[in-house]
């Protein structure tokens, strides 16, 4: 018999229990404090928060980087400069942490928070939902100061922040996903729902959401009608994927699943120890070739800038690798922010045509096609003719000696 979990259970154990003491240690993978980051498997990777840690799985299940001895974590998401946002309900913070896994950022302070995302302006979205009061939804700034919120909410397990500016937050015990706008006011909501947990609002409009005592999973259109459903143990997770497939994390079965639009199973990870999200990684693009602008004549001996600029896609940050094709390079430079112009000099020792290359690295290691220039450095210093004879000879008979001009170029 499939086991039930209620909502009431779960809630519990997010709010008052120490997932280390409640946790049965049956996950048996590589438990080292910091795993080496693979960065080039990166794009078909999937970063899973359970039992006190956060982990990324490549496409075979194996562990290419994790951030463990947290405190309750709930959530993780993967940034866009190659950090994680990771949010620790027990730990009442959510922290930001670099590829070895040292805090860069956090706020502190919060009251169970259960849900965070790092918006487009650098601020960061953040759900506070204790058991016994009402919670709220609050946004910080990069220093940790308020500058929105929406109280008086009833357990905002999650929250999402639209494209129109609004912001889409899951109730569990109101039972209930709401849309506001930015003055708080509801714009949209879908009610009835048996302890919600996740809310996905998709490019079609629809909204994904994950029941956990209903055990399933349902899109709903804009007027609330269910229009895909699929059953699943216990969801406390879900996310609709480019390729249409919807990534599932099953609480009850102790997995994390994707399935195809039939509902079939089309890749696992299972042996989870009470998993409570995850997220799956869109493709990493390689940034696109260098633009390098600069003289292409010179002299042997003398410095020249040349500037150099390029963009990646995912709007990583870049470093840059110059070959002066003359037996030099700069070695890797920066990182650079995405389209920010650079400048690098150098001074060529002898005459002849140079191809400069140039390469972008960004931080997840995609590396770029080579930008080139092409340079001639064509002579060591400018011929001076000083021969007094022959320039008498020259202006007394200027038409003469014509082979003898052309050698001297007069």
């Amino acid at each position: 018999m499939k086991r039930r979990i209620e909502v009431c259970f779960i809630c519990t154990l997010l709010a008052i229990v120490n997932f280390s003491v409640v946790s049965v240690a049956v996950y048996t993978e590589n438990q080292n404090s910091m795993i080496p980051k693979n960065c080039g498997q990166s794009g078909d990777n999937t970063l899973i928060t359970f039992n006190n840690r956060v982990i990324e799985v490549d496409t075979t299940g194996n562990i290419v980087w994790q951030k463990d001895g947290l405190n309750g974590p709930v959530d993780a998401e993967r940034l866009i400069n190659g950090h994680t946002l990771i949010t620790e309900r027990l730990g009442s913070r959510v922290i930001e942490v670099n590829d070895a896994g040292t805090i860069v950022w956090q706020k502190t302070g919060l009251n169970s928070p259960s849900d965070a995302e790092r918006l487009g302006n650098g601020h960061t979205l953040i759900s506070e939902c204790p058991k016994w009061d009402l919670g709220r939804v609050i946004e910080v700034n990069d220093v940790g100061i308020i500058v929105w919120r929406k109280t008086n909410l009833d357990f905002p397990i999650d929250v999402e922040r639209l494209g129109n500016g609004n912001t889409l937050i899951t109730e569990t015990y109101l039972s209930r996903v709401i849309e506001i706008n930015t003055n708080g006011n509801i714009v949209w909501q879908k009610t009835g729902l048996d302890a919600p947990f996740d809310a996905d609002r998709l490019e079609n409009g629809n909204t994904l959401i994950a029941e956990v005592n209903s055990d399933r999973v349902i899109e709903v259109n804009t007027n609330g009608n269910i229009v895909w459903q699929k059953n699943a143990e216990a969801p406390v997770d879900v996310e609709r994927l480019k390729n249409g497939h919807t990534l599932i994390v099953e609480y009850g079965a102790n997995r994390v699943i994707e399935v195809n639009s039939a509902g079939t199973i089309v890749w696992q990870k299972d042996g989870l120890n009470e998993p409570f999200d995850a997220e799956r990684f869109p493709p990493n693009e390689s940034p696109i070739a260098p633009i390098i602008d600069g003289p292409a004549n010179g002299k042997v001996g003398t410095k020249y800038d040349y500037t150099i600029n390029t963009t990646d896609p995912d709007g990583d940050d870049l470093s840059y690798f110059v070959d002066w094709d003359d037996g030099t390079n700069s070695g890797w430079i920066g990182p650079y922010h995405s389209g920010e112009e650079i400048t690098q000099s150098h001074t060529w020792s002898k005459k002849g045509t140079y191809i400069i290359r140039c390469m972008a690295k960004d931080v997840n290691g995609a590396e770029s096609d080579w930008g080139t220039l092409e340079v001639t450095m064509p002579k060591n210093k400018p011929f001076i003719f000083n021969f007094p004879i022959l320039n008498w000879l020259f202006e007394r008979f200027p038409n003469m000696f014509p082979i003898l001009r052309q050698l001297l170029g007069l």
